[in-house]
């Protein structure tokens, strides 16, 4: 069997590795630019800010993946329709929400914070009908849109945020400066849309949209919720100074979660044009595909981030952050599991609700857990409380996924090549641990000896043709170098 075609996936990692990169400048400037305490106060705003405007989405935006791909054009404009209407609705309804005192005093707890709880409520309700725009140019194959639009975004964003900071060196100027800025991306995006499709509610498409949307929404609603908990807790229980520290932790990897998510949403069309033909063979051979492939590329790049954890946040911030490193490597190390791809069959079948399952289950245990660790250890608890939320769930729905599949957890994966790309990953890593521990080298040959690494293992994946490019198109490409 053929492997799905992945050439729309390339054009939606470009332009959400070309954003990643431009938010990555962001937390680099701030960090320097606005005193400790201050961008300790910053990052719980954008912590609120970036988690309730999905939670409060409720997933409705997904829905597109489902429905669009095989709808006729009216079809397509109702689903549409339907779904920003949802989503401006949930906008008004997260202002109501959180303006409510026993939910807000809880959130933006008796600190700083709490002086502009105001402007993140408003912050998070124009971003809301933005949650649509990433499905609709993914079901559109509106390349272009699709590259460009995350990074100008990006760009218009972090602009906003340190022109404001550099000029004014003031957090509410800052914020007002992040509310201009939303509702700037929400007009554009209502223009998108009006542009390219005719507004055509319909009640009749509603329903079905709702009974996909609503389990997925709020597994998804739960599942951010966990993910953040340790940072919202950790709001009440530990002071700007330490939360600065805290949050410099959560550092993306540069290219792993962009392009992770950009395969993961091809892969879910694909796998969900593979259920609907009533072909389970072929969902269950794109899902094994794409864990090999996304573990393929990401193995070696996490291994060595976090085995330099130390010279990584040396080298990125201001050395009063540098106690941040051993957080940094435990989450780093949390992105092997995002890489298994939990949910995406639950996705592509249409039974979301077994996600919700596992979440509740998983927010059951690791919610009260966290509660505890962050109350009890501070920051070290909030650490793995963190682990706990962000991996619990992904081994819970990889089991019901199995069992939906109709496969045992023998072949549920190709474990065979999961085996080799995580095996050979490590012990390729053995000579950079000998190397640290004994030599302590500067940053840069930390770079250079983890450049050398990556490339190797890269080689040794196409070799093996496991890695996520096909091994004849490398060996093509190298071909058309060496003429």
């Amino acid at each position: 069997m053929e492997r799905a075609s992945n050439k729309f996936a390339l054009w939606l990692a470009i332009g959400r590795i070309l954003s990643m990169l431009v938010v990555f400048v962001m937390p680099l400037i701030l960090t320097r630019v606005l005193p400790q305490s201050d961008y300790g106060i910053f990052s719980q705003f954008f912590t609120l800010y970036m988690a309730f405007n999905v939670i409060f989405a409720l997933g409705f935006h997904s829905n597109l993946f489902y429905f669009y791909p095989t709808a006729d054009e009216r079809g397509k404009d109702e689903y549409v329709s339907n779904t920003l209407f949802l989503l401006l609705v949930m906008s008004l309804v997260s202002v109501g929400v959180l303006s409510i005192p026993f939910i807000g005093n809880r959130l933006f707890g008796d600190g700083a914070l709490q002086n502009y709880s105001i402007l993140a409520i408003f912050c998070i309700a124009l971003a809301i009908p933005t949650n649509m725009v990433s499905p609709l140019l993914t079901v559109r194959e509106d390349k272009i849109g699709a590259m460009l639009y995350p990074v100008l975004a990006a760009v218009f964003r972090v602009l906003a945020v340190v022109v404001a900071a550099c000029i004014k060196n003031s957090l509410s100027v800052v914020f007002h400066a992040l509310i201009i800025y939303q509702a700037l991306i929400l007009t554009w995006i209502l223009y998108y849309t009006f542009r390219h499709h005719k507004i055509r509610p319909s009640r009749e498409k509603v329903i079905p949209q709702l009974l996909y949307s609503i389990p997925f929404g709020i597994t998804v609603a739960i599942q951010l919720f966990s993910t953040y908990f340790d940072k919202i807790v950790s709001i009440r229980f530990l002071d700007s100074v330490q939360y600065a520290i805290y949050s410099t932790a959560f550092l993306s990897i540069p290219g792993i979660n962009q392009i992770y998510e950009s395969l993961c949403q091809v892969n879910v069309v694909n796998m969900t044009k593979g259920y609907q033909e009533g072909r389970l063979d072929r969902v269950r051979y794109l899902y094994r595909d794409f864990v090999v492939k996304t573990l393929s590329f990401s193995t070696p790049v996490i291994l060595a981030v976090s085995l330099f954890a130390e010279e990584v946040i040396g080298l990125l911030y201001p050395a009063e952050y540098l106690p941040s490193a051993p957080f940094f490597r435990i989450y780093s190390l949390t992105f092997l599991t995002a890489m298994l791809g939990a949910g995406t069959i639950l996705r592509a079948v249409g039974k979301t609700q077994y996600s919700l399952a596992a979440y509740a289950v998983s927010a059951l245990i690791g919610l009260p857990s966290t509660y505890f660790l962050v109350r009890s250890y501070g920051i070290h608890g909030a650490i793995w409380g963190a682990v706990i939320n962000i991996c619990l769930p992904r081994f819970i729905q990889m089991f019901i996924e199995a069992r939906q599949a109709d496969a045992s957890i023998a072949n549920y994966l190709d474990w065979k090549n999961i085996g080799f790309v995580l095996g050979w990953g490590l012990v390729l890593l053995v000579p950079l641990i000998a190397i640290k521990l004994l030599l302590h080298p500067s940053v840069w040959i930390c770079i250079i000896l983890s450049g050398v690494y990556v490339v190797l293992a890269y080689l040794l994946y196409v070799r093996k043709d496991v890695f996520l490019l096909p091994q004849e198109t490398v060996y093509r490409f190298f071909s058309k170098l060496k003429r």
